[in-house]
């Protein structure tokens, strides 16, 4: 339970914290595929999201711009596109209202973008 928990305990506990809720929990063992799922596509997306922050430098020409030429920076940002058309599509399929990319992918990488 967690009123034997102060403020403390359960920011060290982290994430595992959200196992204690009791609906939550259920829904995870209920359902664990559907989780499974997203943590794959969410951990495929953080690893492409890195590759691109440690190419983005590198794709610049002498003057400091930006070389969007770079086949290799091309294809990061297609996967990356891929990975988020994907997770979009799932749910819609599931119900949810949320359609735009972009916000999906922000959400997606909420803790990456913020560390």
């Amino acid at each position: 339970m967690l009123g034997h928990f102060n403020i403390t305990d359960m920011m060290e506990e982290g994430p595992r914290v959200i196992v204690r809720l009791p609906n939550i929990r259920q829904a995870i063992i209920s359902h664990p595929e559907p989780l499974l799922w997203f943590s794959t596509k969410r951990m495929e997306l953080e690893i492409m999201w890195l590759e691109l922050r440690i190419k983005f430098p590198l794709c610049r020409n002498g003057n400091g711009k930006y070389d969007d030429t770079d086949i290799i920076m091309q294809e990061i940002k297609r996967q990356l596109n891929e990975i988020v058309q994907v997770v979009r599509l799932r749910m819609l399929m599931e119900g949810s209202i949320l359609n735009e990319q972009h916000i999906i992918f922000s959400r997606l990488l909420m803790y990456v973008i913020m560390n």
